[in-house]
């Protein structure tokens, strides 16, 4: 499939309230993406979570409220070792179950939000898991569709679009153009809250 229609799958899924396959294709969107903007990165995992960090800035204006740069999660990674970052929270716990056909693993799941601009999600420290608000679907396909490599894609349809806290951004016009967006969105006045949880467990 192409990239166009992985977002359109998502937000056609989001529109039907269907949070995990909605995720699950904006997981795909990145996974294409990331093939695109790292040809010689061949390692799948390697090349989703450098996009994702590339694109940390985009995506924290959208998912709202945490500094996703800085803050590491006190849940232990695929080799067991405490202390995640949001990247690899999307590919181990998120995109890799979704993709192999699996439940999300207990205690995480996307929430929908409780009204515009305002999100909920829970970070459980003791059965180490988080849930995710809605916005991460629409955070992670936006960065595919600025991403300059799927300046070629199209959806077809005037229709689609995302939004941030100022802007609207109709998809088949903004296909690529991740530098004009930058230059409009309001990253000044986001609030992005770095979590310290430096008192669960040594700091590093």
């Amino acid at each position: 499939m192409k990239i166009a229609a992985h977002i359109k799958s998502s937000l056609d899924a989001s529109d039907a309230r269907e949070l995990d396959k909605a995720m699950l294709f904006a997981c795909l969107a990145v996974d294409g993406t990331a093939k695109r903007s790292y040809p010689d990165i061949p390692q799948t995992g390697r090349r989703f979570k450098q996009f994702i960090t590339d694109n940390i800035d985009i995506i924290e204006l959208m998912f709202g409220g945490i500094n996703l740069r800085e803050t590491n999660f006190p849940f232990k990674n695929s080799k067991g070792v405490v202390g995640v970052k949001f990247e690899d929270i999307i590919y181990e716990k998120i995109r890799c179950t979704l993709a192999h056909g699996d439940e999300l693993p207990d205690g995480y799941e996307i929430v929908i939000k409780i009204a515009e601009g305002i999100h909920q999600f829970e970070i459980d420290i003791e059965h180490q898991y988080m849930t995710l608000p809605e916005t991460v679907i629409y955070a992670l396909g936006l960065a595919c569709v600025l991403a300059p490599v799927n300046a070629d894609q199209k959806i077809g349809i005037d229709s689609y679009h995302y939004r941030d806290s100022i802007n609207i951004f109709p998809i088949d016009r903004w296909w690529g153009k991740q530098d004009c967006a930058r230059q409009i969105m309001d990253f000044e006045r986001a609030v992005k809250v770095h979590i310290d949880f430096s008192n669960v467990w040594p700091a590093p």
